[in-house]
């Protein structure tokens, strides 16, 4: 079962322009990565499409080739 946590405000961002969603850390969008700061690969984020992001902590499917890009 999926464990619900909270997404933190950690200073991180988004690239902006991105359909709202969860990415992880080491997703990358038009050859940059979609987390513009406070990056962890192995992180999941929450981001907006005007750049906001927050941080839900590590992930067992991020940084392994299919992780979630949105």
């Amino acid at each position: 079962t999926l464990e619900k946590r909270a997404c933190r405000d950690t200073g991180c961002k988004c690239v902006k322009g991105l359909r709202q969603g969860q990415y992880c850390g080491a997703c990358v969008w038009k050859g940059d990565y979609v987390i513009t700061k406070k990056r962890y690969l192995k992180h999941i984020y929450e981001c907006s499409p005007e750049g906001d992001c927050c941080d839900y902590d590590t992930s067992s499917d991020c940084n392994t080739g299919h992780g979630r890009c949105g």
